[in-house]
């Protein structure tokens, strides 16, 4: 995964919103979507939250 990817995961286990996580990365919130929903197709996730946690599992996020 890409550093921008593994910032956003972050991001989400933080508990920040799409619009937070795109005003912290000077993005839209469409980028952010498009970074998320393919966060969870890879981490075969059914939500945002199961990706964090995932994610946190695999070591990739604290």
């Amino acid at each position: 995964m890409s550093a921008r990817e593994i910032h956003i995961l972050q991001l989400l286990a933080d508990g920040a919103s799409t619009t937070e996580a795109a005003e912290m990365l000077h993005l839209s919130e469409y980028t952010v979507r498009d970074y998320v929903s393919s966060l969870m197709k890879r981490l075969h996730a059914r939500n945002r939250t199961e990706a964090a946690v995932k994610a946190m599992r695999l070591g990739l996020i604290h």
